[in-house]
């Protein structure tokens, strides 16, 4: 009966999205070869990438996939894997990709891809070092598999873990930009029979342009004394939180009224009934600083919308009515909308 009860739980189905905190934790954190010295920052729950140390310098790296877009997948692994190279406080320099086709793929989707990766890469000064490309049996639509090398800026490693107590948490932009336009260029469509109007379709498409958090990044490991920097990707706003308490050991409150969401993230939102705030938010960039300075703020384009505090588990949503506890990781909206 115990060995059944054991086989029931490990080969319990996994949801769409990211791997839940306990899976990661007991079936990926622990089998991660071996244990060196030049490895400053391993794998860890709600990190962005890993550190390794050279004779002469100290080397970021980032591997994320693209699977829940369709129309920009190639210009968003650019943009996407830079970011969590950038949170770290690494200025972001070779790329490389695996480029996953299905067997009806054109000669015109691959170039479509290559052709992003190619002026998202040059738009950051970034090259592509190498790569891998295939039309995959098992594949129904296309995926790219970035991962991005860069090197740090200062000596220091930036880090989700880093929030402590008392620390301000800023946020740049607004909530839900990369979902933002991967729902007006996948689901078009679906959103002008929903009544939504062209001019707010047209806008949300361009949401791509926001994507990146590479120049604010760089800027608050330079001119700052941030403790830690997260890029929201899965789970949106909420998710991105959520990550940053869990690898730091510590609370938050965050008042709603203070997360900025655009007027057309939250046309297209209203339309799909979901919430900005668990969307898909690339493009935003999390950090903590001990002082929230003017020159700060309005140098990355950034708001105050809560604090770090010392209670591990109360993570507090405030808004004017109601205080919600954020208990567990968030599925973002944007899986719920594909299935």
């Amino acid at each position: 009966m115990p060995s059944a009860m054991k086989m029931s739980k490990s080969s319990a189905s996994l949801r769409l999205g990211k791997v839940p905190e306990d899976a990661l934790r007991r079936y990926v954190l622990k089998f991660v070869g071996k244990r060196r010295r030049d490895v400053l920052l391993p794998p860890r729950y709600g990190e962005d990438a890993g550190v390794v140390e050279t004779s002469s310098n100290r080397i970021v790296v980032a591997v994320d996939p693209i699977t829940g877009a369709r129309e920009l997948i190639g210009w968003l692994s650019v943009h996407i894997n830079a970011n969590d190279v950038a949170v770290c406080g690494a200025e972001p320099r070779w790329f490389s990709s695996c480029i996953l086709l299905p067997k009806n793929a054109s000669i015109n989707d691959l170039k479509v891809i290559t052709k992003q990766i190619h002026n998202a890469a040059k738009t950051l000064g970034i090259a592509v070092v190498t790569g891998h490309t295939e039309v995959a049996p098992y594949t129904t639509s296309p995926i790219v598999i970035g991962q991005m090398i860069g090197v740090l800026a200062m000596r220091k490693i930036i880090t989700t873990s880093g929030a402590r107590p008392g620390d301000y948490i800023l946020m740049t932009k607004t909530a839900g930009i990369e979902g933002t336009a991967i729902l007006a260029n996948d689901l078009e469509e679906r959103l002008r029979k929903m009544g939504v109007p062209n001019s707010v379709i047209k806008d949300a498409k361009n949401y791509y342009r926001f994507i990146s958090v590479v120049k604010e990044a760089l800027w608050l490991t330079k001119h700052a004394a941030v403790s830690s920097m997260h890029d929201p990707t899965e789970g949106g706003i909420i998710g991105g939180l959520y990550e940053l308490s869990r690898a730091s050991g510590c609370g938050f409150k965050v008042w709603r009224e203070s997360i900025p969401v655009s007027k057309t993230t939250a046309v297209i939102c209203r339309a799909f009934n979901v919430d900005p705030l668990k969307l898909i938010s690339s493009g935003v960039l999390l950090a903590t600083v001990k002082k929230a300075e003017r020159n700060i703020l309005s140098k990355i384009g950034a708001k105050i919308i809560g604090k770090v505090t010392e209670k591990r588990n109360e993570r507090l949503l405030i808004d004017k009515t109601r205080t919600v506890s954020i208990d567990e990781p968030v599925t973002d909206e944007l899986w719920r909308i594909l299935q």
